[in-house]
């Protein structure tokens, strides 16, 4: 008679077992998954990121008191190795050109000018304050544990002369009325792929001089109001504070 009891009991807990895990299966409880990465989205501003490696070294640069260290601060600041060991690589080269600057002479203070911000990846122009040249200095962050890192940063002409490349070539999809804030729905963006990370967005302007190449070759001086949302494009042009000033996109 013990015996029979302890049976019952055994299968009265194996059946409990049962109807609590089909109980957790079907209400959806979360289930461990370690191959599952969460990609936290930083809450710091960019700009301010950007700031805190370029304040310090265009305050290095023009220090006559002390000597500048620059590799101590590309240490202490938030940016990539691999970037971190370019940058060391320039500056041993002793270029004319400050490779975190862009500028061959320094200007009286720096400021900033976002160019584009996603939950991965940002973008955000350096300009140099107290002299108009050309030069402006292209930063790139990537978000990686919530924390935004510099991971490029490439010189580039914002005034663009017409001898010169285009500064700015990428294909993409055209987009306006189905942007979301914090984009402008009232003005056209490029979204496009950069560095395997999609959904990158970048303004663009129109001018008398921005040519579009529909697909049967023929060009004409783009007419914003008549191009269609998510139109594929291979899109050049000069890149400006504000975004891209478009010089030639071809319809594809």
């Amino acid at each position: 008679m013990k015996k029979q009891a302890i049976i019952v009991l055994v299968a009265i807990s194996v059946v409990l077992l049962v109807v609590v895990g089909w109980q957790l299966f079907t209400t959806g409880s979360p289930v461990f998954d370690p191959g599952n990465d969460i990609q936290i989205v930083p809450t710091d501003d960019p700009l301010d990121i950007v700031m805190e490696l370029y304040n310090p070294w265009l305050t290095g640069l023009r220090s006559t008191s002390t000597e500048f260290n620059a590799a101590d601060l590309l240490v202490a600041a938030p940016i990539t190795e691999a970037l971190r060991v370019r940058l060391l690589s320039s500056i041993d080269t002793q270029s004319a050109v400050d490779p975190v600057l862009c500028q061959a002479e320094l200007p009286d203070r720096v400021g900033a000018k976002s160019v584009f911000t996603t939950d991965t990846e940002a973008q955000v122009m350096i300009i140099p304050r107290g002299k108009k040249v050309p030069e402006q200095a292209l930063v790139t962050m990537t978000a990686v544990d919530g924390q935004w890192f510099i991971s490029d940063i490439v010189c580039s002409r914002g005034e663009l002369a017409p001898e010169l490349e285009y500064t700015f070539e990428r294909e993409g999809n055209l987009l306006k009325q189905s942007l979301q804030p914090p984009l402008d729905a009232n003005q056209w963006h490029l979204i496009y792929t950069r560095d395997d990370v999609a959904g990158n967005a970048i303004p663009l302007e129109f001018n008398s001089e921005s040519i579009c190449v529909a697909s049967d070759g023929s060009e004409q001086v783009c007419v914003p109001d008549q191009l269609a949302e998510a139109t594929a494009v291979k899109l050049q042009g000069a890149m400006q504070e504000s975004g891209v000033v478009v010089q030639r996109m071809q319809i594809q």
